[in-house]
């Protein structure tokens, strides 16, 4: 006779020896489907799959998190703000009264009279210091041709208070965090976006630019249809809203502004980052990216407009088009061969994600998702 306790036991024996029955019929079947089809079977072997190839883009884009560099800390505490690559930290060296370097760290030291200054007197002490560091090294460090007079907040994540304030085109030389809002605006436009579809909101085009050719990074690219860095002080929904009106002349103030795209900007949608850890353009420094994505869905008739130069043109794009264009192979060493602006990729395949328009079924799709914050979002 059984007892209850050994009913028990024999009950969940008994499920678990089912389960594994259907697993193993369920191996059966899948064996047997891919001998039977074998045209099937060669495909997914042979050819990369949608979501492969975006993986793909966005593994070229977040590439050197495991970069040999030195940790660049700040203060007699040695806070760690960032990375450091080697040719950088050589030329920081050449300036012993304000950087101390070893093999393993770039210190901004902090001067025995700062001691007893307050923070932020004593930040910008230091933000003064390593200005005219910068300023020295203009014309040997690639990246400073891009000098832009904006205000970089080195701090540790995006609510930490600054410990540094540097020229934005030097943040990239210190690998410290750095912050960008970009706006995906798109339209719906299919005729299965209807009410009996229940489908008014599937995005069938994307609004993309085409950065100005006098552009210091990435000329000529395709890009969001307004993006922007984040300076030191700046909040993300502000930054966004200054970048459509400054990029896409989107509720621009003026006796022309419309009360309806007035009302685009209060629409635009906060709704994910992304992050990633790859080079600059010329490789001497890192980008530590994350990046705020906001979403606005566009009147079909909208027509954003450049205003200040940062782009030349704008084009709306179908999704087919914009997924083919994305899983294009980036091939040469200098991504000379690819046509976005590289971390816009990252920006619209997270969107594509959001939107449905990737497979589940796709066997890369729960890599590319675990990629699209392949950096701390902090």
């Amino acid at each position: 006779m059984i007892s209850a306790k050994n009913s028990r036991h024999f009950f969940f024996l008994d499920g678990v020896l089912g389960i594994l029955f259907l697993l193993s019929i369920s191996s059966v079947q899948a064996l047997s489907s891919s001998s039977s089809s074998s045209s099937t079977s060669i495909r997914t072997s042979t050819t990369p799959s949608v979501a492969q190839n975006l993986l793909d883009r966005v593994r070229c884009n977040d590439c050197a998190g495991t970069a040999e560099t030195r940790v660049f800390q700040v203060g007699n505490n040695k806070q760690p703000m960032g990375h450091v690559l080697p040719g950088m930290a050589e030329l920081l060296a050449q300036y012993p009264s304000v950087f101390d370097v070893t093999e393993t760290a770039v210190t901004l030291m902090d001067q025995l009279e700062w001691q007893e200054l307050s923070h932020d007197t004593r930040v910008f002490c230091r933000s003064r210091v390593v200005q005219e560091v910068l300023e020295s090294l203009r014309d040997e460090v690639p990246a400073l041709a891009g000098w832009r007079d904006e205000p970089f907040a080195v701090r540790q994540d995006f609510y930490s208070p600054p410990e540094l304030i540097i020229e934005r085109a030097a943040g990239v030389l210190f690998g410290a965090p750095a912050y960008g809002v970009f706006l995906n605006g798109y339209t719906c436009e299919s005729i299965e976006n209807d009410d009996n579809n229940n489908n008014n909101n599937k995005p069938t085009h994307v609004w993309i630019g085409r950065r100005s050719s006098t552009k210091a990074t990435w000329p000529g690219r395709l890009d969001s249809l307004a993006a922007g860095g984040l300076a030191a002080g700046m909040l993300p929904r502000e930054a966004i809203i200054q970048e459509c009106q400054e990029e896409a002349g989107i509720g621009c103030t003026g006796a022309s502004t419309s009360n309806q795209e007035q009302l685009l900007l209060q629409k635009i949608q906060a709704v994910s980052a992304v992050s990633y850890t790859g080079y600059n353009e010329d490789k001497w420094g890192l980008k530590r990216d994350v990046l705020f994505c906001f979403d606005l869905q566009l009147p079909t008739d909208f027509k954003p407009i450049p205003v200040d130069g940062e782009m030349e043109c704008f084009e709306k794009m179908s999704i087919p088009t914009v997924l083919e264009l994305l899983q294009q192979p980036i091939c040469e060493e200098d991504d000379s061969d690819n046509d976005w602006k590289p971390n816009v990729g990252v920006v619209l395949i997270d969107f594509l994600v959001r939107h449905g328009c990737i497979d589940a079924d796709d066997v890369a799709f729960l890599p590319l998702v675990d990629s699209l914050r392949g950096a701390k979002c902090a």
